[in-house]
């Protein structure tokens, strides 16, 4: 194990006294190791590899012939990769790209924006130099979060974190502006809507309600009259907190008969471009509002210079009618009716569950979606 860096050889020393060899090895200082006679005559041992060369000089007095059975060692070893130069540079090219790449970020989670638009938080992180690819790790994280949650009313507090090349951006919502608790004035919360509650967090007040129960639009959620600990007397408080509950959207719309989809007209109008290397100098507009244009395959130059001329022509495209088929009346009708149920659906809401199905009655054929949502079910109702 010693050896194996600088490497070494196992020899095969062949003669009437190979053992002389091997004691004028040991007077000269040479370590050798594993010696054994694998049959008369010969004897086998192991020696360092910087040390072969002095062999010749030894051996003149023993008139042995020597063999070499095997080469081992770092020596070897790296001669062998040497003659692979271009495999070399590509190991220490992957592993210094992985150690600048492993310093930056490359990817940025968002969480809790609520009503803060996520490109709009996105685009204002990107303006202070927050964007994939930078070595987040010195710039001024806190000091920035603080800027851009000043910058938007929709939030109260922004944090950014650095975990590995994730940036985790935590946003909080700020309260819009009739939302601005006032812990002055007593009152309840009671139900919005129509809901099976998920979760109950009470900050003040006497929660009325657990999860897995149905409530209705003005059942009453949390109390805000408050018993005293010895049972002696009953007060008001301004109850406040978050009740999470599942929410059902439902939509339906009858499956259109007809479609409308783009179609060429058939009339059609010459298209011209010059061009001077790649820049488009002059070019024919479309006389048609929709068109496609269909372009030659190859240029045609008028100079040694490169002037070009592109030609092709201009095809007007049309809204048609047609018929639905009725796989086609199904797929629309349940499209639209998806769209029209997540538009019911409150910014804020987190959506569990989208189910879709067709529905025949009256012989007319329906889509229906219904969408269930998460969301704070809430709201404050003065106690008088």
């Amino acid at each position: 194990m010693w050896h194996f860096p600088k490497g070494y050889v196992i020899i095969q020393i062949e003669g009437v006294y190979p053992e002389r060899l091997a004691s004028l090895l040991q007077q000269a200082g040479v370590p050798t190791w594993d010696i054994c006679r694998p049959a008369p005559g010969v004897l086998q041992l192991s020696l360092p590899a910087a040390a072969f060369s002095r062999l010749h000089g030894l051996n003149r007095r023993c008139r042995c012939h020597i063999r070499i059975r095997e080469k081992r060692g770092g020596r070897r070893l790296i001669r062998a990769l040497w003659a692979r130069r271009v495999l070399l540079l590509g190991m220490a090219f992957t592993v210094l790209l992985a150690l600048w790449a492993s310093h930056r970020v490359w990817f940025i989670d968002l969480k809790d924006c609520g009503r803060m638009d996520e490109a709009v938080l996105l685009e204002a992180l990107f303006d202070q130099g927050v964007r994939p690819g930078r070595n987040l790790k010195r710039l001024p994280l806190a000091q920035i979060a603080d800027f851009v949650a000043a910058r938007y009313e929709e939030l109260a507090f922004l944090e950014l974190h650095v975990d590995g090349v994730i940036l985790r951006v935590r946003a909080k919502e700020a309260l819009m502006e009739g939302e601005r608790l006032d812990l002055s004035q007593p009152c309840d919360v009671v139900a919005a809507k129509a809901a099976v509650v998920t979760s109950v967090t009470c900050y003040a007040g006497r929660p009325r309600v657990k999860a897995g129960e149905r409530v209705e639009p003005g059942q009453l959620l949390l109390s805000g009259a408050v018993t005293a600990r010895d049972g002696s007397m009953t007060y008001p408080t301004h109850a406040y907190g978050e009740v999470l509950g599942a929410v059902l959207y439902e939509a339906r719309v009858p499956a259109p008969v007809t479609g409308v989809e783009w179609a060429s007209t058939g009339a059609e109008a010459p298209y011209g471009a010059l061009y001077v290397g790649q820049k488009r100098l002059l070019f024919r507009k479309s006389p048609f509002s929709e068109a496609d244009l269909i372009l030659e395959e190859k240029p045609v130059r008028l100079s040694p210079w490169p002037i070009w001329i592109r030609r092709g022509v201009y095809r007007e495209k049309g809204k048609l009618e047609r018929p639905l088929s009725q796989s086609e009346r199904r797929e629309t009708a349940l499209f639209l009716a998806e769209r029209d149920a997540l538009l019911q659906v409150p910014r804020q809401a987190k959506i569990i569950m989208i189910n879709r199905y067709t529905v025949e009655t009256g012989g007319t054929l329906y889509g229906v979606c219904a969408v269930t949502a998460e969301e704070n079910i809430g709201t404050t109702k003065e106690i008088r």
